[in-house]
């Protein structure tokens, strides 16, 4: 975005689901980046970019007959923080009445990936997880019965000033995710460039 609009300043703030709606809802913040959640307040929209799967994923060379099969006796790393993924997966996990082996709680993908990397064991993780190249040897079949999936999107104001670069960011976000990209249902804005600011 900054190399298509270089006049476009931004400020980004980190910080947890609820923290960031609250202030998009109260107009710190011009929009937010945040998973699928429930409740938005009704003068927010949120807007899905990603749709991506979930994989149960092993170390190298780690034979899987079935997800349900290696999630009750392989030593299972939890995804556990606060947030709608693990929600997700702990759902499907009760869903599937699988009673994982548990051998660490870990909040972050990252480390996750490191634990299974190196053989501690088993674990679900969203695709783009699987992006990084050492992570390519690592076995990995769907989770959940279909085949689970995320979706993250751009919550905004319904009424914004920055309504227009808020669109152009989403359609920036949705070339970023390639096959896994989700355009807004409404018709797009026009992505010519910014006029330029008056003075």
């Amino acid at each position: 975005m900054r190399a298509r609009y270089p006049e476009l300043k931004t400020s980004l703030v980190v910080a947890n689901s609820t923290t960031l709606i609250s202030d998009v809802a109260a107009g710190r913040l011009d929009a937010a980046v945040v998973a699928e959640h429930v409740g938005f307040p009704p003068a927010l929209r949120w807007s899905p970019f990603l749709c991506e799967p979930l994989w149960l994923v092993a170390p190298p060379g780690t034979e899987i007959e079935g997800a349900a099969q290696a999630l009750a006796t392989l030593p299972f790393v939890r995804f556990q923080s606060p947030v709608p993924l693990a929600n997700l997966i702990d759902t499907e996990l009760s869903r599937l009445g699988v009673v994982t082996q548990d051998v660490a709680a870990i909040d972050t993908i990252g480390a996750i990936m490191t634990c299974v990397r190196q053989g501690l064991g088993i674990s679900v993780v969203p695709h783009v997880a699987l992006q990084e190249p050492e992570n390519e040897a690592l076995v990995r079949i769907p989770f959940g019965e279909p085949q689970l999936t995320r979706r993250i999107g751009l919550v905004e104001r319904q009424v914004s000033t920055r309504g227009e670069i808020i669109e152009r960011i989403h359609g920036a976000l949705v070339e970023l995710c390639g096959s896994y990209g989700v355009q807004r249902s409404r018709p797009k804005a026009d992505l010519s460039p910014l006029p330029e600011p008056s003075t």
